[in-house]
């Protein structure tokens, strides 16, 4: 061992021990053949970072050597991929929704498209049509709420008219307003029957204001020899509702129609209005000899009917209508589409109980208050589809998903029943039946 050769059993012995033991790898593989015992120094010891061993195998010849690897420092950064390769293809949820896309149809969109440009241009057309005619007539653009559309600030005027009413008797009473308040009243103290009805409009002067009085028309028309039935809706061209006497009718007729322009077309004069009040006398009344009957519609306003006697038709639209210190006789009906109806007074019930007799009241949205004599002796059918039914008379009403319903007789003491129907009906709203006097 002199001479630094090892003898062949050290060698078989370092080659059984290296095979034995798991071998550690080592960067410096250049030095694993020329292993020299002698040689051998020991490295000073230094602390280094733990270095990740690699799972270990066992080596049954000795291995290649390995190219020494640089330092991490030194290492070039390495691209992710070379230019010239790409990079592979991956699939992304945004790839996926740029998928290619079902296509539309464009032709519903663009005949939608089309009509609705039509109908603009017909609503445009026909908005100009009526400021030009509108301005054509009066000098002026058609006043909207309290400003017209020139930015001019409006004001309120009022024309007020009465006129006596000359006939000897009453038998008939008719009454048309599309805009505005009628008022029928019964003055037992007033020696002349009169008629007075007040224009309102809204104007920027006072000039604007008489053009547009004139513009509304009062047509009055009294007859002795009774007059046929008037349609609400307009005058005839000629601005005077004709009258004529139908077959057996007596009596005296008063026939009252206004006809206020723009009433019904696109654009609605702002506030124009026409309120009549009717009084009525005793003597004018009674000499008819027979109930006179009064047929009065208003389109948008309140009616109102106090100390009269009668059959009434009583029609509302948009309004309230209000009769009290009145006598309903057999064929009255009184109601409204969307308002309250009071009604306080008698029902004209024939003497001979066996007799048919019908009184109607009813409203389509809105309140019921009726108020009836102790002593009223009638059927009573009343019926509200949302609502209740409060009677101060002994009535059982039935209700039934949310509907109110009751049939049978108003007074159960009356010693006879009567075949006289009352008949209470309102869609949305209360019906209250009260007792008033004897």
């Amino acid at each position: 061992m002199g001479n630094g050769k090892i003898s062949p059993e050290d060698e078989r012995g370092r080659r059984r021990r290296r095979a034995e033991a798991p071998r550690e790898e080592e960067y410096a593989g250049e030095e694993a053949d020329g292993y020299n015992e002698e040689g051998y120094e020991e490295p000073p010891t230094r602390r280094q970072a733990p270095v990740r061993r690699r799972a270990t195998q066992r080596i049954q010849q000795t291995p290649p050597p390995r190219p020494q690897q640089p330092q991490r420092s030194q290492r070039p950064q390495q691209q992710p991929y070379a230019p010239t390769e790409q990079r592979p293809a991956r699939v992304t949820r945004s790839a996926r929704s740029l998928r290619p896309l079902k296509k539309r149809r464009v032709w519903p969109a663009l005949f939608g498209g089309c009509a609705l440009g039509l109908l603009l241009a017909i609503a445009g057309v026909g908005i100009a049509i009526v400021l030009g005619v509108r301005f054509a007539q009066t000098g002026s653009i058609p006043i909207i709420g309290k400003s017209g559309l020139n930015g001019a600030s409006t004001q309120t005027f009022t024309s007020d008219a009465t006129q006596t009413i000359t006939l000897a008797s009453l038998a008939q009473l008719q009454v048309c307003n599309k805009t505005g308040n009628v008022s029928v009243v019964f003055d037992p103290n007033a020696t002349t029957p009169s008629i007075k009805t007040t224009k309102t409009v809204h104007s920027a002067n006072r000039a604007s204001a008489d053009t547009e009085f004139g513009r509304i028309t009062i047509a009055i028309q009294q007859s002795n020899a009774g007059a046929q039935s008037l349609a609400c809706s307009s005058a005839p061209a000629s601005g005077t509702p004709t009258a004529q006497a139908p077959a057996g009718t007596t009596g005296g007729a008063l026939l009252v129609n206004t006809v206020i322009p723009n009433s019904d077309g696109f654009i609605r004069s702002a506030g124009d209005a026409v309120d009549i009040k009717i009084t009525l006398t005793a003597k004018l009344l009674a000499s008819a000899g027979i109930p006179p009957q009064f047929t009065i519609q208003a389109a948008l306003g309140n009616i109102t009917v106090d100390g009269i006697t009668g059959i009434l038709h009583l029609v509302g639209t948009t309004g309230s209508v209000s009769v009290t210190h009145a006598t309903l006789i057999s064929g009255s009906s009184i109601g409204t589409q969307q308002g309250n109806v009071t009604l306080s007074g008698l029902l004209a019930a024939p003497s001979d109980p066996t007799t048919q007799a019908s009184f109607v009241v009813r409203s389509e949205q809105g309140k019921l208050d009726v108020t009836l004599p102790t002593a009223t002796n009638v059927v009573l059918s009343a019926n509200t589809n949302v609502g209740t039914i409060h009677s101060d008379f002994p009535i059982s009403a039935t209700t039934s998903g949310g509907s109110t319903t009751y049939r049978g007789p108003l007074n159960a003491a009356a010693t006879a029943q009567s075949a006289a129907v009352l008949t209470l009906d309102v869609s949305t709203g209360d019906i209250i039946i009260h007792k008033g006097q004897t």
